[in-house]
Parts: structure tokens; C-alpha cells; sequence
């Protein structure tokens, strides 16, 4: 672990919003709205019921007194027990605010101990609550994953998937129907094809689409939708080169998951529930 970084529990419920007030004062910028969004979440009990969150506690991680990174835990709410932890990276969040956007680089050295003690620190400060368990989700490529394998997390299950191309590299698989698509005018790169859209915002040397958002279908079949893809694929190694990767990530949508591979993109993280056992004080 690198040498310099301390972690410090904080047990109030408003420990998260003490340390978020902070690291973005550090940034010099107010708290995000996504982050404010955060705070204000919601949770949904085993009834169905949506009850506010029930915050246990805060983990600071600093090092010559200023905020590295900070993780928030708080109650799942199934009533087993169970605590979820959420991290955050100082220096990540500032470049998202200083581009506008999540930026695709690998975490550091740095981070991926930042997040280590994190979890670890708030794995003990959920057991002394008398929590049994510890939850987390991440990539299993990133810090997220990396920490699980550290702390010994078991693997619950997978939420999603990252596929991935190289525009330039990316070749158009045979076989895929010939489909009328139309470009639309506006910011980035919209694609349509009947009963199919794409919607792709152009940011950096790396494009992300999250497909929940960004792919929109109906009674679209997978070769179509993979026709489309192929298309958009197309497009960027035509008439935008600097793009040099597309990412996508893909939930549960089945024509989704079907048309990506048939469009010849391919999967490079998945997106995956920890769980950390706990001993309960």
C-alpha cells in the first residue's frame, strides 16, 4: 500500500455529506448534482416500500491532512443485516469535472489503495455496527474488482457487462442484413434505422454509450440492431479517427446483448455484486 495514506471512520449519519462538502471545496467547485442526487437516494424494501437511506457511517482516506478519497456506507434494505459501501476518488472526480465526462483511464496505484482501505475501513466500521455483511459493485477490471480479490470478497453475481472495439482495427462481420440508416442532425452521432436508434456523445480519444440510454429498440431483431451497430462502428473509423475505442455497456436487454457480439464487439469487463462477510460486534 502506498506510504502517506490514513483512514479515519466517522460513525455520524452525516459523515458523507461533511466529507463530500470538503473534497469538492478542495476542487473548488459546489457538490455535483449527481453526487447531491446521491445523497438524496432512496431505497426500496423487501416490500416494495421506497424509505430514505439509513446512512451508517463514513470512510476518509488522506494523506498530509488533505481528502484523497471518502466512501459512504448505508443500510441495504432487505432487512438481513447487510451494508453497502460506495467509494469515490478525489482526483477522478476532478477531472470528470474539469472535462465533463467520466474518463476511461486505468485507476492508479494510488487509487486502487485508496479504495482498498476504504473498503476495508468500512468493512470494519459496519461490523462494529453489528452489521454481517458488506456489499460493493465495480468492474471486476477496476478498483472495485481489485479490492474484492485484496479483501477476499465472494463474488455474488453479474449486473453487466463493458464490450468494447477499435474503430480502426474493427472489421465488419459477414452476414449481417443491409439496413437503411439515416444520420441525424445534432450533437455527437445519431443513427437510426427503422424501429432502432443509436445516440453516441463524442468526448475524448475513448466513447462510452451506456446502452440503457444511449440504444433505443422496440421489435428490433438482433442482426438488425447489430447491422445498426456495425454501421455507427463504420462511421467513426470513416469520419472520426481520433475515436480510437468504443465502449458500451450492456445490462440486461437481450437483443442488446445478442446484437453486440454479432456486430463484432467484445467483452471486456463485467460489471459484478462483492459481498464482504462480516463479524458483527
Amino acid at each position: 500500500m502506498s506510504s502517506g495514506i490514513s483512514f479515519v471512520w466517522d460513525g455520524r449519519p452525516d459523515a458523507a455529506e461533511r466529507l463530500e462538502d470538503e473534497m469538492f471545496m478542495g476542487i473548488g467547485e459546489s457538490v455535483p448534482e449527481v453526487v447531491e442526487d446521491q445523497d438524496e437516494e432512496t431505497a426500496e424494501d423487501q416490500d416494495g416500500q421506497e424509505r430514505p437511506r439509513t446512512i451508517i457511517g463514513a470512510v476518509a482516506a488522506r494523506r498530509d491532512g488533505s481528502l484523497l478519497g471518502l466512501a459512504e456506507v448505508y443500510e441495504e434494505p432487505e432487512g438481513d443485516r447487510a451494508a453497502r459501501v460506495q467509494g469515490l476518488y478525489g482526483p477522478r472526480m476532478a477531472r470528470r469535472i474539469a472535462t465533463g465526462y467520466y474518463d476511461q483511464l486505468p485507476p492508479t496505484d494510488e487509487e486502487f489503495d485508496v479504495f482498498v482501505g476504504l473498503y476495508r475501513h468500512a468493512a470494519q466500521g459496519a461490523g462494529g455496527a453489528g452489521y454481517r455483511t458488506l456489499r460493493f459493485s465495480g468492474m471486476d477490471t477496476g478498483v472495485d474488482g481489485r479490492a474484492a480479490t485484496e479483501l477476499n470478497a465472494d463474488v455474488c453475481r453479474e449486473l453487466a457487462r463493458e464490450w468494447s472495439a477499435e474503430p480502426a482495427t474493427w472489421q465488419p462481420p459477414d452476414g449481417l442484413p443491409d439496413v437503411p440508416v439515416q444520420q441525424r442532425p445534432g450533437p455527437g452521432l445519431t443513427l437510426a434505422a427503422p424501429d432502432a436508434e443509436i445516440s453516441l456523445g463524442l468526448v475524448g480519444c475513448g466513447s462510452h454509450l451506456n446502452a440503457s440510454e444511449g440504444i433505443r429498440h422496440h421489435t428490433t431483431a438482433p442482426r438488425v440492431l447489430a447491422a445498426l451497430l456495425a454501421h455507427l462502428l463504420t462511421c467513426l473509423r470513416r469520419d472520426h479517427p481520433d475515436v480510437t475505442e468504443l465502449t458500451i455497456s450492456e445490462f440486461d436487454d437481450e437483443v442488446v446483448r445478442r446484437a453486440l457480439p454479432l456486430a463484432g464487439l467484445r467483452i471486456g469487463a463485467r460489471f459484478m455484486e462483492y459481498e464482504l462477510p462480516l463479524t458483527p460486534a
